[in-house]
């Protein structure tokens, strides 16, 4: 688990897959906030489509790339719109505290993945499976 986490923290810029009501599938980048605990956290608006997809489908899927490597994870959205995890967001990203300006904006909503599956890949290794 640690190769992925330390991966993501390097390469924060995720490009996350979700799919709309008609099974169309959806990617955008999605900054990786952090990891605590294993739960891999996000932040999102709550008018995005990219918010309503995973309230329809909490089944992602996202991947991260450096260049050389690659890392691709799966898992199920839990929906936690804590004020702790946000208030770290906000402290964290200046970016993201310029657009939401405090935890509690109605707009502003976090999201994690406690249970997921990650494989390592890369150009001249064989992939490295992760299971978490």
């Amino acid at each position: 688990m640690q190769p992925v986490l330390d991966f993501l923290k390097a390469n924060p810029v995720t490009y996350f897959a979700t799919a709309t009501e008609e099974a169309v599938p959806k990617v955008r980048p999605i900054l990786f906030c952090f990891e605590e605990g294993g739960t891999l956290w996000f932040c999102s608006a709550k008018s995005k489509n990219f918010w309503k997809e995973m309230n329809k489908n909490p089944q992602v899927e996202f991947s991260s790339f450096d260049g050389n490597r690659w890392v691709r994870v799966s898992g199920t959205v839990t929906f936690n719109d804590n004020l702790e995890i946000k208030t770290k967001i906000l402290e964290m990203y200046e970016d993201i505290r310029n657009i939401y300006q405090s935890p509690d904006n109605p707009e502003f909503v976090s999201f994690c993945l406690e249970h997921w599956n990650a494989t390592l890949f890369s150009f001249t290794e064989s992939p490295v499976p992760f299971l978490h």
